[in-house]
């Protein structure tokens, strides 16, 4: 019997999700809320995609706290082995101290659910109306990364490569890598494909490195430590560019980028393949335009609003406007 889950991706790609879940598993959906999406009328034996799609961050099924419990119940109970849950389900509740102490008593009582809040294969959001499924989370599906506090989501990070358009043997460029995230998710979803990861921070090198090799790709991703404005890149090697550039708050600041933005600029029109595609993430997005307005051969094609942590950075789609190697008249 086919059910409807609820998945969340980052605030911005919404409509890229549901386009690719419909032209590339056939499922149908709607948005319920920003970064919330509904999946309709999935077939319990067609959950294969949910190994595959990165830019899904949690998966939910609908609850109504004030039904009975034993509709979740049946729910989780058929979707338990293909989803990783296992009897009896531990679980955890969301809500005020009061009605999460009834809640609790109704599932363990009837379902025979087994109260574990810091072990919970299911979480009762109370407040949201949904059961998420804790091993269909990103980081049960795909593993957890060392990460440091400014690092880029995964789900947000997900988008900016499906922005991005890979062909599957291009070779993928990150000046600003951090622990290389953009470098393991694009793995995730191009086998075949190549990255080369770099940042100034060693620290973030470090990290990148362990990352890698827990995941044993430091054969088809190259790190190292380096400075995006002057990279050990060939010209026009470079397929596409994806990176989460400083925005001068956790990271840099306005006054650094006035300077960095425009030598990164060129820099990157330098390396970019001619028919090279970027995708740059930032929150100062006037430094970052008037630096692109300088930069001879590059052109914004599109800018996606994208929310998390507080931020409303745009990440900007940018192709080459001429031929490398040619001097506009």
């Amino acid at each position: 019997m086919p059910v409807d889950l609820i998945v969340t991706c980052a605030v911005g790609f919404e409509d890229l999700v549901r386009g690719d879940l419909l032209q590339e598993h056939g499922i149908r959906s709607r948005s319920l809320a920003p970064g919330e999406i509904l999946l309709q009328d999935v077939a319990e034996s067609g959950l294969g995609f949910l190994s595959s799609t990165t830019a899904l961050d949690r998966v939910a099924v609908p609850w109504d706290p004030a039904a009975a419990p034993q509709s979740v119940v049946d729910v989780v109970r058929r979707l338990a082995e293909s989803v990783g849950v296992e009897a009896p389900v531990r679980f955890r509740v969301q809500a005020a101290a009061d009605v999460r102490e009834q809640v609790i008593a109704r599932f363990t009582d009837v379902a025979g659910w087994v109260n574990a809040p810091s072990d919970w294969q299911v979480n009762l959001d109370v407040e949201q109306g949904v059961a998420q499924l804790g091993p269909l989370a990103w980081a049960a599906r795909f593993g957890t990364l060392r990460r440091l506090p400014a690092a880029t989501p995964v789900a947000v990070v997900a988008g900016l490569l499906r922005l991005a358009k890979c062909a599957p043997h291009d070779l993928l460029l990150d000046p600003c890598a951090g622990v290389a995230t953009v470098s393991i998710v694009d793995s995730i979803d191009r086998p075949d494909g190549r990255g080369i990861a770099v940042d100034l921070d060693v620290e973030a090198v470090d990290l990148a490195r362990q990352n890698l090799i827990d995941r044993g790709l430091q054969g088809r991703v190259e790190v190292s430590a380096g400075d995006a404005t002057h990279l050990a890149v060939e010209d026009h090697s470079v397929d596409r560019v994806v990176t989460d550039l400083p925005f001068g708050k956790r990271i840099g600041s306005n006054s650094n980028n006035i300077e960095l933005y425009p030598r990164v600029m060129r820099e990157i029109e330098r390396v970019l393949t001619p028919g090279g595609r970027c995708v740059l993430l930032t929150d100062d997005k006037r430094v970052f335009k008037d630096a692109l307005a300088r930069t001879r051969g590059l052109k914004i094609v599109r800018e996606q609003v994208v929310r998390y942590h507080g931020v409303n950075p745009s990440a900007y789609v940018v192709t080459r406007s001429r031929a490398p190697g040619r001097r506009a008249r």
